[in-house]
């Protein structure tokens, strides 16, 4: 399964307006994120995205292991990730998010890269 990355996707991210694009390079500590990813994930574009260390923090503490085995999953083990977590947004709100994507590995199977796909209820 191969998706693409989010600068490569922005006609399908914005014809799609419900799911985000996310990608983080893990080579280079590029981060790039669709303006979806943005508002789905409740961050202000002039902020830039959050790094992986970042993530964690917009969610509840009770959805953090939860995430933190998805991207074990990908990130150590080459697994597909995909999974549900609750994003807390600026004033409290919480929206549920739906996770899915696809570890990048380089000829000699590490990973690269971690590109997701993201998609509120």
């Amino acid at each position: 399964m191969s998706l693409p990355s989010p600068a490569a996707s922005g006609p399908l991210v914005a014809a799609t307006a419900a799911v985000g694009a996310a990608e983080w390079d893990l080579l280079t500590d590029q981060v790039r994120w669709s303006p979806e990813a943005f508002r789905l994930l409740g961050r202000d574009p002039e902020l830039g995205p959050l790094s992986l260390d970042q993530l964690p923090a917009r969610l509840p503490e009770q959805d953090r292991p939860a995430l933190r085995r998805m991207m074990t999953d990908a990130l150590v083990h080459g697994r597909t990730p995909a999974g549900t977590v609750r994003i807390l947004r600026p004033g409290g709100h919480r929206v549920v998010v739906h996770c899915a994507g696809v570890p990048v590995v380089d000829e000699d199977g590490q990973v690269t890269a971690l590109r997701l796909l993201l998609r509120a209820d």
